[in-house]
């Protein structure tokens, strides 16, 4: 039922899966779960006692599955399936997908997709609006490079004052809004997971409802003040205004959350201490071709602005957004970083969260 090979690379999962490790699985389904934030197949399996054990394995999240062409269908109750992944590393009837081969023979990784992409021609695109700003209203998500990691490019470093350090302390995943199925904050939610995203673009205002967590933002343009019972959360309040062909996007009143999450890991693997004013050339290299594991949890104080700037490639179907995290309280410097989304006729879908990371053990 279980057979160790050689280790494989992959980017996503969280220190739930052993990814030192890599078994092979197989069994006939048993059921199928299309859901946010991970989808899992169930399968019956007969170990080597001859025991049948329900065996099931966390695949892509759903929306993103669904969006590849993924459906029900593809997993017939009664078919045969075998899966290489990566172990649990507390439950062995759980394990993260990496390659599933259906009985019809067809084999997919997790990122594999079944039909076209959906991106939009540039033909088909208006890229401004009568009024001569720039046209983002429409459907948008992230498309991740094969090999590529997860999330968005070029990102400071993180440096906590003793206020940040003292509020990570003791973190831990079960802190993790994601688990809890709750927002983040509103740069990594952008991206995360490869989901849908909504703009809706008006002259007066723009709203943004993000696909992941169904988090939802309103950027004023037309100078509106924020109301003096306005309550913190976690989309903040935010103002806007077009710089030429640049979206200039201020958010404060945030309450008090997550830059980033802590994601768990190997026994011992806690938080890292935060880099202060040392000189970096204390601090021992990287091995070449090393790649870094989860950041260090930091988390936001009420004081946090972001400011954000969107623009648009010629065509209109690449929207870059610059990002800047600028908490006193919190950081010793500000956190600056870039990302991307692609232009996609995909329709936006609710998130409707279902975590089932600790189904087994309820």
């Amino acid at each position: 039922m279980v057979l160790p090979l050689p280790a494989f690379a992959h980017h996503g999962s969280s220190g739930q899966f052993d990814t030192s490790t890599t078994v092979e699985l197989s069994g006939t389904i048993t059921r199928i779960r299309l859901v946010n934030p991970h989808a899992y197949v169930y399968f019956d399996s007969t170990d080597e006692n001859g025991e049948v054990v329900n065996l099931r394995c966390e695949l892509q999240s759903g929306s993103l599955l669904k969006r590849n062409g993924w459906t029900t269908d593809m997993f017939e109750i009664g078919s045969e399936i075998s899966i290489t992944g990566a172990p649990d590393r507390t439950d062995p009837t759980t394990c993260y997908m990496s390659q599933i081969t259906f009985e019809n023979g067809v084999v997919a990784s997790r990122h594999s997709t079944f039909d076209d992409s959906g991106t939009i021609e540039p033909e088909q695109r208006q890229t401004e609006r009568d009024d001569g700003t720039p046209n983002i209203d429409g459907n948008w998500a992230m498309v991740r490079e094969e090999g590529a990691p997860p999330g968005s490019g070029g990102r400071s470093e993180v440096l906590l004052t003793e206020a940040g350090t003292a509020a990570v302390e003791g973190a831990t995943a079960d802190d993790n809004p994601r688990y809890q199925c709750e927002a983040t904050n509103i740069v990594m939610d952008w991206w995360f997971d490869q989901m849908v995203n909504t703009i809706e673009q008006g002259d007066d205002q723009i709203t943004m409802t993000y696909g992941f967590m169904d988090l939802e933002r309103t950027i004023y343009l037309d100078g509106t003040e924020m109301p003096a019972d306005y309550a913190p959360s976690r989309a903040g309040f935010a103002t806007g205004e077009w710089d030429d062909d640049t979206l200039v996007v201020t958010t404060t009143d945030f309450d008090e959350g997550w830059i980033n999450a802590p994601m768990g890991g190997p026994e011992g693997a806690g938080v890292r201490p935060p880099r202060g004013d040392e000189d970096a050339g204390d601090r021992p290299a990287r091995p070449e071709g090393a790649r870094g594991g989860p950041p260090s949890p930091a988390k936001n104080s009420p004081e946090l602005v972001v400011t954000e700037r969107f623009t648009l490639n010629d065509d209109g179907t690449v929207l870059t957004r610059e990002y800047t995290f600028e908490d006193p309280a919190y950081l010793q410097a500000p956190i600056s970083g870039s990302d991307k989304v692609t232009l996609t006729s995909d329709a936006y879908e609710p998130y409707d969260c279902d975590d089932l990371t600790e189904e087994r053990s309820e």
